[in-house]
């Protein structure tokens, strides 16, 4: 037994982690009382730089600590010398890098190098520059040294294009070097700008970045890394601000606009002529929740209280409809600089009560395509083509389908819709996890088919098109008729732009409640058979459809409870309630 070494028992050596443990706890907590101590004592001296690193060392994120160190210094900066200030700053750098050895993410370290940077006498912003290239080293996306990066070179005035052939370096060596891809999006509108250009960018110099993602979609199809830069190339297309639909209502006093973009409404951009007098007039949006000057409005649909128009022209407006001359409304939107951006006029004849006009500068199919593309036709059709062959070859990747689809829809959605849905049906099966966004997209692509290629304003059908959302209800301020039946929505979201229907169908959905159902001032008839909305109290929003007439309740489980006839009684009194399907 002599001379054999003793080997510790799993117990033993538990016991003695914890012994371990608990002394280094009492000698952190006791440090970290210390430190309190003297800073709320005044003490900012050199004993508490000693006594909060001891405490980083082991624990880099005590963000306070980092706090304690930067109020140190700024008071060490009344009682020291240059000289020794530049020599502690120096000293700090060296510890900040023995913390980042330890947790190289810290966000608290990387801060507080910023903060010595900052306020050293003379910073050697070249020795950091090299730091970063040796982090980077080690871990090529650590996005805080990527952070830290920038603020070296924007603070030592490295040129823009040093950093772009950095990222090209970095780039040829690992095109998985997402972070690389990224600062180099934010490099090239600086280097090579073009107003004239749909992605701000020059063409030649766009071209050549399609060529170098290309190599890496070519390289390894599956990194996601250089799908995302291929998409951030083909960019986003920006709609032009006009007016697509003007609609007079005599009858209810009151006027509604769409825009194809989003606006700030206040009286000072948007201006109502009346008989070419100009109004006082109170906007609100689809939710009749009035709009001021510092509200942005983030829908494309806003209202106009007309009553202010009987007032100032001295009767009511339906008057104004009726009497013996015509009436003209006219609209006029401005930017923030006073610059008119659009205008239209809407006459409606004596004697009509209501008058409706849809205008817009493009074809209804391009309201959805020149949002999806930043780029011109030739490079679209060019990049559809490469991803086309890159696809054949690699027949199940779900990267290079999916930016097939978003290709497709840009170039011509409605002449590659049956591809579009072919590609969306094989993603749900190859990427199942993201099976509800496939749906989702599926629902919009054939939502948005069906309004391009509808010559109806007043009606839509999507009964049985396995719609998970109804999307686009915006472009569709005119529609009296709605047909949702036997689709898989489970809510009701954006319907309130309907504010002209009258019959809405969501029979044999999922819906569980009506939220996004309220503020639809003409809707009459709704049928809501065959969902899963179990009590009364999911119908509460319909309180404030004022004409709701007819109400198809049949099949959903709140007609199982005996007293349901009392209760939508009591909250819709002047509604006729279908409870089975034999009313």
């Amino acid at each position: 037994m002599h001379g054999r070494l003793k080997v510790k028992t799993t117990e033993e050596q538990q016991k003695a982690k914890q012994e371990e443990r608990a002394k280094k706890l009492k000698l952190y907590n006791a440090a970290t009382s210390r430190a309190f101590q003297k800073r709320k004592a005044g003490e900012l001296d050199t004993e508490l730089l000693e006594i909060t690193g001891q405490v980083l060392q082991a624990n880099p994120d005590f963000y306070t600590f980092w706090n304690m160190r930067k109020e140190t210094f700024l008071s060490l900066h009344n009682s020291m010398e240059t000289e020794e200030l530049q020599k502690l700053y120096r000293g700090e750098l060296d510890f900040l890098e023995m913390c980042l050895k330890i947790n190289p993410k810290s966000y608290g370290t990387w801060h507080h190098r910023c903060f010595v940077m900052d306020h050293m006498p003379s910073p050697d912003w070249k020795r950091e520059l090299e730091l970063c290239n040796l982090f980077l080293q080690y871990d090529e996306r650590n996005f805080h040294c990527w952070d830290y990066r920038r603020f070296v070179v924007k603070r030592s005035e490295v040129p823009a294009s040093k950093e772009f052939d950095f990222t090209t370096s970095k780039i040829s060596s690992n095109f998985s070097n997402f972070s690389s891809w990224h600062y180099r999006s934010k490099l090239l509108p600086v280097l090579y700008p073009d107003p004239s250009q749909p992605s701000g960018i020059a063409q030649g110099v766009l071209q050549s970045e399609f060529e170098l993602v290309q190599n890496g979609l070519y390289t390894d199809p599956d990194d996601q890394s250089n799908w995302f830069y291929h998409k951030w190339l083909l960019g986003r297309g920006e709609q032009k601000q006009r007016i697509n639909c003007l609609h007079i209502s005599c009858a209810q006093k009151r006027l509604l606009v769409s825009f194809t973009k989003s606006i700030k409404a206040t009286c000072d951009n948007c201006r109502v002529l009346v008989n070419q007098s100009e109004v006082n007039v109170r906007w609100t949006n689809q939710a009749g929740n009035c709009l001021r000057k510092e509200t942005f409005l983030c829908a494309l649909l806003i209202f106009l209280d007309t009553r202010h128009i009987g007032e100032l022209q001295g009767a009511d407006l339906g008057l104004l409809g009726q009497g013996e001359g015509d009436m003209q409304v006219d609209i006029l939107l401005s930017d923030g600089e006073g610059e008119q951006v659009c205008q239209h006029s809407l006459v409606v004849p004596s004697g009509k009560e209501e008058a409706s006009y849809l205008w817009s500068t493009a074809d209804v199919s391009t309201w959805f395509r020149e949002a999806l593309c930043g780029v011109d036709e030739e490079a679209l059709c060019r990049e559809l083509d490469t991803v086309k062959e890159l696809q054949e070859v690699e027949s199940t990747n779900k990267w290079a389908m999916l930016t097939l689809v978003l290709l497709m829809r840009a170039a011509d959605p409605l002449n590659y819709h049956d591809q579009i849905l072919a590609l969306l049906q094989q993603l749900q099966s190859l990427d199942s996890p993201r099976d509800s966004y496939y749906q989702d997209l599926r629902s919009r692509v054939i939502v948005e088919s069906a309004i391009a290629t509808s010559r109806d304003q007043n009606s839509l059908t999507l009964q049985g098109q396995k719609l998970t959302v109804m999307c686009c209800t915006e472009l569709l301020p005119l529609l009296r008729e709605l047909d949702l039946s036997g689709n898989a929505l489970k809510q009701a979201r954006g319907f309130s732009f309907l504010q002209l229907l009258r019959r809405l169908n969501l029979g044999a959905n999922q819906l569980t409640h009506c939220q996004g159902l309220n503020h639809l001032p003409c809707l009459t008839h709704l049928d809501l058979s065959d969902n899963s909305i179990s009590s009364v109290d999911c119908l509460l929003p319909l309180q404030t459809c004022r004409q709701l007439k007819v109400l198809n309740l049949s099949g959903n489980p709140v007609c199982e409870d005996p007293c349901a006839c009392d209760k939508l009684r009591e909250i819709l009194p002047s509604v006729e309630v279908q409870l089975s399907r034999d009313n």
